[in-house]
This record gives structure tokens, sequence and C-alpha cells, in this order.
């Protein structure tokens, strides 16, 4: 099956030594065969690849594409498969450790993908409950089709495919559907859809509705957007006040709790207080930023909702994926994907007259006959941040439509929210971006001397800008760049770093402390308390107030002049500059993705700098990010 001029041990090592494995995946290599007595190279090899496959957040590794996402195996003159895919899986499956789906072995082979039994059980949990919630509907009745109306007026008298009001569908899908999925790019109207289909909800009853994302500075968006949202949507129906009750607007909820908050942790252990013996008191639960939550954690949550409950996912499918394993929200969307590239709703023929009937559109052309999950989906189209041909709308598309020509017409057109920054000789462009960081950052720095100043007002300004790293390590990483900034800002007379905590220091979490109540992500700001004049800490929460935290409490923390793309998600800037590496190495370049680059874009409300090289920026936005997974199929082809 497998030739080798070397012992597995040793070549494992060399490949550990090349970078190529990590010492993890060698010593799990190792020890699987050695507790299941496999003296097998092929047996030791493959435990090695799903290990290091897991390692970079794959669900599991598939056999029928091992050359393409090994490729360090074709280096190895000494390492050679004398199989094809059908032999390859065939002895795979002849191990002891491997079983089936169903068995009780430690690895789980289901068809040509191998797993580890934990996320096999995952998939298998998430794609079942899923399936069972998309299978119920509820149906509306005429004053429903009313209340659309007056919550989505048309605009034309005949409509057409063009004139399709997306939130409108979006709404009408949600309400007739236990399981629902609205997704879009920024500016799409996620929160506008969510308050309306939450009033036309609230009409119709009295429902528990619970409002969730999956890091405190998502929930306190969410929380703000809402309570914006609500606003917005009184003025607007003031008109048709004797036609709608609008007092069903203020029994919408406002605050989000995190995730975790929401399932109830216990502290020291990696269970939570709810699941399927325990769950949680709601009908009705909205989870924003889905594209953040992982396949473990979608596991818990599906685990901890009651039976009867209704679940609404919100998110950008284009987003970069959750930091651990899995692509959930993109997995459930990747059904509308058309072989061109682009987006295709697709629903049964029956749910797309009832759409018909309750938007006033023609919804027929998109009844199909192999709809999947299909009709518990809604794609919005129009971006109402980025109007026409605003820069930083045009950017952002032609990155996440990896568009070379676009891309490059985008920083030659002259927008004047673009901003791009070359690295240069000696580097000019580091000089560039830390002039920058310093015009920006003085603001919020400035007001904190103030006698009266308003610690809110004061991370708010803060908010307005922010730098972000592709990478943390390195001189253009997290690190580097965090410490550049707090010597040009001490250079420049706005900070006196001459202790660990000063004034103006801000912090991001980088670990759970649920007894102060901070997460991971959350970012706050070292200020004096007015009342003690001592310096405390100041976080925003999701219910808007702020806490304030001694220094010295704080948990795992680092300063965040920069932060990564990753730990942005969820957060809106009117400025936004990425710093991307001059010359990245392989395990840089794994990381430089389109979805990255259109995360980082997309965090961007009023202005979008780049420093780095063309060449690195449209290689990144050439590379999309895969994660091998079987969920998109057990829930497509179900």
């Amino acid at each position: 099956m497998m030739t080798s001029g070397m012992p597995m041990a040793a070549l494992l090592k060399q490949l550990e030594e090349t970078r190529l494995l990590t010492p993890l995946d060698r010593h799990f290599a190792l020890q699987m065969a050695a507790i299941h007595k496999e003296d097998s190279e092929l047996f030791v090899l493959i435990c090695a690849l799903l290990s290091k496959q897991l390692s970079a957040q794959h669900a599991c590794l598939p056999l029928d594409a091992i050359q393409l996402t090994n490729p360090f195996l074709e280096r190895q003159a000494s390492v050679s498969f004398q199989l094809d895919v059908n032999g390859l899986t065939q002895a795979v499956a002849d191990f002891a450790a491997v079983g089936a789906p169903g068995d009780n072995c430690p690895l789980i082979l289901d068809g040509h993908r191998l797993y580890l039994k934990r996320y096999h059980d995952f998939e298998q949990r998430v794609s079942r409950r899923l399936l069972d919630m998309a299978q119920t509907s509820f149906s509306a009745d005429d004053s429903v089709t009313g209340a659309l109306s007056l919550l989505f007026p048309m605009h034309s008298a005949t409509p057409n495919s063009d004139d399709i009001d997306w939130q409108k569908v979006a709404t009408a899908t949600a309400f007739s559907q236990k399981l629902s999925i609205i997704t879009g790019g920024p500016g799409t109207g996620k929160t506008t859809t969510v308050t309306k289909l939450l009033m036309l909800l609230c009409l119709s009853g009295q429902m528990v509705i619970r409002l969730v994302a999956p890091t405190g500075k998502a929930a306190a968006r969410l929380t703000e957007s809402i309570k914006a949202s609500k606003q917005k949507l009184k003025a607007e129906l003031a008109g048709v006040a004797d036609e709608l009750n609008l007092t069903a607007i203020d029994r919408i909820p406002e605050e989000a709790a995190t995730l975790h908050r929401l399932l109830g942790v216990i502290p020291g252990s990696h269970q939570f207080r709810h699941h399927k013996d325990n769950p949680l008191h709601l009908d009705l639960l909205i989870v924003d930023e889905a594209s953040m939550v992982d396949l473990p954690m979608m596991d818990r949550l599906l685990d901890a909702l009651p039976a009867h409950a209704r679940l609404i996912l919100l998110g950008d499918q284009d987003q970069l994926a959750s930091v651990e394993a899995g692509a959930v929200l993109a997995d459930i969307c990747a059904g509308l994907r058309t072989s061109e590239g682009g987006w295709q709703m697709r629903y049964t023929a029956p749910f797309a007259s009832d759409l018909s009937l309750l938007t006033g559109y023609d919804m027929t052309p998109f009844g199909t006959a192999h709809p999947g999950i299909g009709n518990n989906l809604c794609m919005l189209r129009r971006s109402h941040r980025f109007q026409g041909d605003a820069g930083i709308g045009v950017l952002a598309k032609a990155v996440n439509q990896c568009d070379k020509q676009g891309i490059m017409k985008a920083w030659q057109a002259g927008y004047s929210e673009l901003h791009w920054i070359e690295h240069g000789a000696q580097k000019q462009g580091l000089t560039q971006l830390l002039k920058l960081a310093c015009e920006q950052y003085r603001d919020y720095l400035e007001v904190m001397h103030r006698p009266d100043f308003d610690p809110m007002s004061i991370i708010d300004r803060y908010n307005n800008y922010r730098i972000l790293c592709a990478t943390r390590a390195g001189e253009y990483g997290v690190e580097g760049i965090n410490a550049h900034v707090s010597a040009a800002l001490k250079q420049a007379g706005l900070i006196n770093p001459s202790q660990e905590f000063f004034p103006g220091r801000p912090v991001i979490i980088q670990s759970n402390d649920y007894n102060l109540g901070l997460f991971n992500g959350d970012i706050g700001i070292i200020l004096p308390c007015h009342e003690s004049k001592r310096l405390m800490a100041h976080f925003i929460q999701a219910d808007g107030s702020v806490l304030k935290v001694l220094p010295a409490r704080l948990p795992g923390h680092e300063t965040c002049f920069a932060m990564t793309v990753h730990k942005s998600q969820g957060s809106e800037f009117a400025s936004v500059s990425l710093v991307l590496p001059p010359s990245p190495s392989p395990a840089q370049r794994q990381l430089l993705t389109k979805e990255l680059v259109y995360t980082a874009i997309t965090r961007a409300k009023q202005y979008f700098t780049c420093l780095g090289s063309q060449r690195v920026f449209e290689d990144a936005s050439m590379q999309r990010t895969t994660r091998a997974s079987g969920l998109a199929q057990r829930l497509w082809q179900a």
C-alpha cells in the first residue's frame, strides 16, 4: 500500500521540523498507533493528516482529496500512495480504530470522509436537528398579508423580478418557517428585516424572544441596532397607526446577550447549564453574526432549544468562518450557490406560490424540483450602506467575487473612500500608517484629558477607527503594529506608557472571565474613574451600560490599537486600515484569503485604507476558504 525509505516516526519528525506538521499532529498520530496497536505506516500518516485538518478548522479529512489538501506528501520521495481513492478508502476502513457511522470507534469513516468520532457526532446532530426544524412551517392569514403590505409598501404597481423587495420576502419566509436563515452583506438590512419580522410576530401573539450574538461586542452592536431600528420603524409607520397596532413595536426585545451567557456557563466545565434535559425558556431565538458560530457551539445551541422554539440565523455567509472547526453558515447556504459563482433562491413550487400571495411578487420562477432547505433561506441583495458606485462597496464586491480586474479598477478609480499605502523602501508605508493612526486616535486621547469626559463618549470616539492585521505575530502583525503605534503615540505626546496601565490604553480581552462578565474579544479603555480618580478599565456592555474593572483583575488581555481581522467580526468602524505582510511566509499565505480581505473591507463604513503590496492583496483576494465538511451535503441532499 505504501513504501517508505525511513521509519514513519522519523518521517513525521522531519515533517514537523519543516513545519508541515505540528508537534500535536505527530504526537496524536503516534499515540493513536500505540493505543490501538496499529503498526501500519498508512494509519500513522492518516492520523497525522486528520490532526492537521482539525488544526486548520476542517471537520474531517476527505480521502478523495488527500493529494490536493496535503501537497507536502508529493514532496516526500520516500513516501507514496499506491492506491486509488477507493483502494485508500477501503484500506482505511479496514483499520480496527476506524468504524462506520453509528459505531463506537475513535475514528469514523463516512463515505470518503474520515472524522474524529466527536466531530462526526456534531455534524450528524446539527444536520438532523436543522432538517427536523426545516420540516415545520406555519400558515399566514389575510391579516399577515395586510401587515406585510404596510411594513413593506410597494413602489411599483406592476413589480417584476428586478423590483423584488428581498427584505419583504425574507420577513414572509421567516414568519412562515420554524427555521429560517437570513443572509446578506453589510448594509443589506438584516437588522431592519428582523425588526419588522418581530413586529409581525408580536402582532400575532405573545412570544418569549431572545437575541444573542457570539461575542460581547457583537451583542452590544445588535442591541444598539435593534433600538435604532425600532425608533426608525415607529417613525415610518406613524401614518398607518390606525391600521397597525404600533404598541407591538414596544414589545420587541432590545437587549442581546452572548451565546455563552444564554446557555449558562459552568465555571471550569465545557458543559452548559442549558441542554436537552434543561432547555432554554423561549419561543424564538435570533442569532446574529451566525458565521462566527462553530460546529460544536451550534450543536450545543440546538441541543438547548426547546422542541417548539423557532430559530432565526442572521449573518453574512461570505465573511470569515468561525475560529474553531466548521463553517456552519456557509454550509447551510451552500445549496444556493450557482455554478457561475452567483446565488439563486430555491423554493418548492407550493412555497413559491405561498410567498407570491404573501408578498405580491411573482416568486414562482424560483420554484425548483430539488430545493433542499431552500424554503428556509433568504438572501438580501441590495446594500443600503454602500450606495451605487461607492468605492468600499465596489471593492468589497470585486474581492468577494475574486474579480482581479474589478479589484484593480476599484483601486485605480480614484474613490475618496479608498486609500492605498504601498510598503515601499525603508518602511515608508509603515511610517504613513503610523501618521494616520496618530491622526485618528488623537480625538479620543485628547478628549480624555477634559475634566468632564464621558467614558461612553471616549469609547465611541475610539471605535471610529481601527487597524486590522491579517496575522498576530511579526512586525506587521498585531503584536508588531501595536508596539509601533504605541511608540508613535508616545512620541506625539498623546500617551505616556510609563507603566503597564496608563490613561487611554485600549485593551482586548483574550480569555473568558464569567465572574466579571468579560469575554474573549471584549474591548475596553483604561481611564481614570471620576469618583475615585483610580485607573479603571471601562467596557460598554450589551445593555449599553459601562462596566468598570480594576486593571489588576483583568483576565488575559493585550493592547488594542490594532487587532486581528478575525476579532473584528461583529464590529463596525467609520475608518479601517488593513495591514498585510510585505513578504508573507507559506503559513501566512494560508491565512490570507478573500474572506479575510472581504471581512476587513466591510468593517469600514466611510474609509478603507490598505498597507500592502498589489501582489499580496490580489493573491489573497483570489484564494477562497474551503473547509472540509459533510454538513452541506447532509442538508441539501437529504
